[in-house]
């Protein structure tokens, strides 16, 4: 998997990335990424992959995020993209737990001290399995009604080098995984 930290920029994340080859129309990056980018947060309606906040009109959006856009092409499977989104937030927690912080997974999202911390969302496309994970650098501009915390409310400041310190631990933790696949054989 190939990685991307988009530095020298902003990117507000509107939903539009979840489609395919987001990250080769617009960085040049072919097969298996992940582009990590900061950006506020908005997704607009006719984006909407979550079909429960569809109905529920839920509103998805902070004023300020950690965006991960993971595209994988080895296996295009709804079942798939859930367990590598869990396992990718499962992988955050563990970064986070470096940094000192406890944080409790409630499926696909990380909350920490009952607070909001991520969202996330994955689905498939006819070619490739899509995954975003947001991460609230500060809790603003959230949807009313959610009880969200940010990055710097837990002490990170330095957000260049959590969202390095994080691409890079995905990055390693799918390739370890795409590794262990291939080592072993078949059984009868």
């Amino acid at each position: 998997m190939e990685l991307l930290i988009v530095r020298d920029r902003r990117i507000d994340y509107d939903g539009s990335a979840i489609r395919s080859h987001w990250a080769y129309r617009n960085f040049g990056l072919l097969g298996n990424s992940l582009v990590v980018f900061r950006g506020s947060c908005n997704v607009k309606i006719e984006e909407m992959v979550d079909i429960e906040d569809l109905r529920l009109q839920n509103e998805i959006k902070s004023d300020d995020m950690v965006h991960y856009i993971i595209e994988i092409f080895d296996f295009v499977n709804p079942l798939f993209a859930s367990t590598l989104q869990k396992l990718f937030i499962a992988k955050l927690c563990e970064v986070l737990s470096e940094y000192g912080i406890k944080t409790e997974r409630k499926g696909d999202d990380i909350y920490v001290n009952g607070k909001k911390l991520s969202i996330s969302i994955a689905t498939i496309s006819p070619v490739s399995v899509k995954i975003h994970i947001g991460i609230n650098v500060e809790a603003r501009g959230v949807p009313e009604g959610v009880d969200a915390i940010g990055l710097r409310e837990l002490g990170i400041t330095d957000v260049e080098e959590f969202m390095e310190r994080t691409g890079r631990a995905i990055v390693e933790e799918f390739n370890k995984v795409k590794k262990d696949s291939l080592k072993v054989r078949w059984v009868q």
